[in-house]
């Protein structure tokens, strides 16, 4: 009976250890992160909100932004929640979740924080991103970072009752030295979108993925959803966002963007348009595992 009772204790406590696990702090190599969230009310001109801020630190010492984070504001009274961005070698970052949108609809404002050394002089800094998400990010470990999959809310030419969920991807690369948090290729791995189980509104449809494309400058995208997902019968709503609803319409639509992503790829090097559109290496796309 003591032995029950003592293998039942041990049981428990290695339990009650995992779920105390603390993802604010987590060691690569020689070096331990450390993330401390605090956020309190204030008033703004959309009225009272939680202002969140946030510090990193790599060994006890104090580490800057690489560009303005630090700092967002949520529009619930709820607290924070952080969650770790993995890759498959470990943990390289977190994920803090808060409220962007509120009201009628409901987004979360997501800012992904991630610490890198720099090459020169080994001065450590983090990059971090705000995102404003339907529903918190599904983060899927790679073997060189984290692809991080969400839906934006696109309201078109109309409302919210015209609204619709554009699935977005962002690609965190993460190595000893460097670290991007940049717009991944929604094509790629398109799988994972599909394979989300949430509701019937976050769902890959023709117009989300094809105003995705649009977006993007991804034909491949906008062909896979037309030759996936289209449905005649739903024209006249795709009308809300192309003006031309047919087949025959979007394909047109198609063979333009097809140029103006060839015409890209010949001058990106002169023009500031956003239109890079960044891929895991052939080993992460082997490799993935869902979170």
């Amino acid at each position: 009976m003591m032995k029950y009772i003592l293998g039942f204790s041990l049981v428990l406590f290695s339990c009650f250890s995992l779920a105390k696990k603390n993802i604010n702090t987590f060691t690569i190599s020689e070096d331990t992160y450390s993330l401390k969230v605090a956020s309190k009310e204030v008033t703004t001109s959309k009225g009272l909100e939680q202002l969140i801020s946030y510090s990193v630190y790599e060994n006890k010492k104090f580490i800057h932004s690489s560009s303005y984070g630090g700092r967002f504001f949520s529009c619930r009274q709820d607290k924070p929640k952080i969650k770790a961005i993995n890759s498959e070698k470990g943990q390289v970052g977190w994920m803090i979740v808060g409220y962007g949108i509120c009201g009628n609809t409901v987004s979360n404002r997501i800012e992904l924080v991630v610490p890198v050394k720099s090459m020169r002089g080994g001065k450590t800094l983090y990059r971090s991103e705000t995102i404003i998400a339907k529903e918190v990010p599904k983060l899927v470990p790679k073997k060189n970072g984290a692809d991080v999959w969400f839906y934006e809310q696109n309201w078109g030419n109309g409302g919210t009752a015209s609204s619709i969920f554009v699935p977005r991807k962002l690609v965190i690369l993460k190595d000893d030295y460097s670290s991007t948090i940049k717009k991944g290729d929604v094509f790629q791995d398109i799988e994972v979108l599909e394979s989300l189980k949430s509701n019937e509104w976050l769902r890959p449809n023709f117009i989300s993925l094809f105003v995705a494309g649009l977006e993007d400058a991804n034909p491949q995208l906008m062909n896979y959803a037309l030759e996936n997902y289209y449905k005649t019968e739903d024209k006249a709503w795709y009308e809300v966002y192309v003006k031309n609803g047919t087949k025959e319409g979007l394909f047109r639509l198609i063979r333009k963007v097809e140029v103006l992503r060839d015409l890209y790829e010949e001058v990106k090097g002169s023009v500031t348009w956003n239109l890079e559109l960044n891929k895991s290496s052939k080993s992460d796309a082997v490799t993935s595992t869902g979170s």
